[in-house]
Parts: C-alpha cells; sequence; structure tokens
C-alpha cells in the first residue's frame, strides 16, 4: 500500500488508474465514429420519421373524458406507461433480490 510522499514503485496517474496501481491499464481512448454511435444516429432518425409521419390530432377516449391529441403523443405516452409497467412486473420482489444477492456473494 503506497503511502502519501512514499516514492517506491512506478507513478500512477490517479486520474487513469482509479485501483490505486492495482487495475488494468486504461486503453487509450479511441477515434472516429463507433458501431454505437452509428447505431444511435439511425434509431434517431427513425425516431423522427416516425414522428413527422404520425403528426396529425386523434380523438383519445379516456375512462371520464375524450381530448383530442397528436398520434405521436399517444403511441410514446402508451409506450412509456407498457415500459413501466413492465418494468415493475418483470422486477424481482424483495425477497427474491435478497436471494439473490445472497447467492452472488456466496459464489465470491
Amino acid at each position: 500500500m503506497r503511502r502519501e510522499g512514499d516514492d517506491s514503485g512506478p507513478p500512477r496517474d490517479p486520474g487513469r488508474d482509479p485501483g490505486g496501481g492495482h487495475s488494468e491499464p486504461v486503453p487509450p481512448p479511441r477515434s472516429g465514429i463507433s458501431f454505437r454511435q452509428v447505431l444511435i444516429a439511425i434509431l434517431a432518425v427513425i425516431l423522427i420519421a416516425f414522428a413527422i409521419a404520425n403528426f396529425n390530432s386523434v380523438k383519445v377516449n379516456f375512462l371520464l373524458f375524450d381530448t383530442r391529441a397528436r398520434m405521436v403523443t399517444v403511441i410514446v405516452v402508451a409506450a412509456g406507461l407498457g415500459f413501466v409497467i413492465g418494468y415493475f412486473v418483470g422486477r424481482p420482489g424483495r425477497l427474491q433480490r435478497k436471494y439473490l444477492k445472497q447467492r452472488d456473494d456466496d459464489r465470491d
């Protein structure tokens, strides 16, 4: 363990080595466009085209009232609600999370 003022061993760069000299070296940043950036750009273009194609106003019937909204808004809100409901339904319960955490700790 290095102490302040201890000059033994190779110098380390704390900004590049968060493990205090015990982690793997950090590779230099790559230049250019990554696959992930290309995928995000393609999805953004598809989303914008979808929004433009579904910009017309539609009648929306709720339980107690009716209103008008843009179709793209209705679709995005419905997808968001579906995501939230799916997240909470598919999420393990408290006891199951505790069991899974204990099982993972036992493996280490």
